[in-house]
């Protein structure tokens, strides 16, 4: 079962808005800048794009500080002034506001952003919540990087914050389903982690100890095998003693204790 399908039954059916029912917007920020009202693709001038996307990354912040990241080489007068015409024209985008205004900043009560899903979700799961009580959250763990094709400085920065979230919380989920010898889950979601990051050796180790937990010896020789020649290809180095540790003692039956 691939992370995505892990919590389906835990998403509720798209519907249309009912009559007197506030509209409800998503934006997605994970694999492409999109907004959905309702479930129907909302067209975003490209200048107001950054501004939202900030925020949905952002969830808050002050007026100054959205005009210094998104304009840094503006004078602090030009960059409040093009501050306030991004607001102008993402007011005109829907019938409904898109962002709160005050002295800070924040998107309205009706949009939901990916990243804020996703944070939520890595955060329980990193607490010790399982994949149910983390819910909807679960499939944003698996999504692609953020904001992919930008490359202004903050969503660089960004961008490998979340990477990194993604894959502690990847890691962490693969864990508890192999603990509760839930073994197909957690290949599939220690897999996921390693596609995000192949040369990362936490990914890979926990993925080889899924594949010891149900004692499928030859998938976890093999995994440590192409992960040992990608390192050497890529980086010139070996894996940690310990990683080689823990194979030889599954070959073995002998439990290695955490490093």
């Amino acid at each position: 079962m691939a992370v995505h399908e892990m919590t389906r039954d835990l998403r509720p059916e798209a519907s249309g808005t009912e009559a007197g029912q506030p509209a409800r917007y998503t934006l997605r920020l994970l694999g492409g800048f999109g907004l959905e009202r309702d479930g129907r693709t909302v067209a975003v001038p490209q200048g107001a794009r950054r501004l939202l996307a900030y925020l949905g990354v952002r969830q808050g912040c002050a007026r100054s500080e959205a005009a210094g990241t998104l304009w840094p080489g503006s004078h602090e007068e030009r960059a409040r002034a093009n501050l306030r015409t991004m607001l102008w024209r993402l007011h005109r985008v829907t019938p409904e506001p898109l962002v709160e205004e005050d002295d800070r900043l924040a998107l309205a009560a009706g949009v939901t952003s990916d990243v804020a899903t996703l944070g939520a979700a890595a955060t329980a799961l990193l607490a010790g919540a399982g994949p149910l009580a983390v819910g909807p959250g679960v499939p944003t763990l698996a999504t692609g990087e953020l904001l992919p094709g930008w490359y202004d400085d903050w969503v660089l920065t960004e961008r490998e914050r979340l990477r990194q979230t993604q894959l502690y919380a990847l890691e962490t989920l693969a864990e508890w389903l192999t603990t509760r010898r839930r073994f197909g889950e957690a290949v599939q979601v220690a897999l996921t982690a390693v596609q995000l990051e192949p040369l990362r050796e936490s990914a890979t180790r926990t993925l080889i100890s899924v594949h010891l937990a149900e004692r499928n010896i030859n998938e976890a020789v093999r995994r440590f095998e192409l992960f040992r020649a990608d390192l050497g290809r890529e980086l010139g180095v070996a894996p940690t003693p310990w990683l080689e540790q823990l194979v030889r003692a599954g070959v073995t039956g002998v439990t290695v204790p955490s490093p």
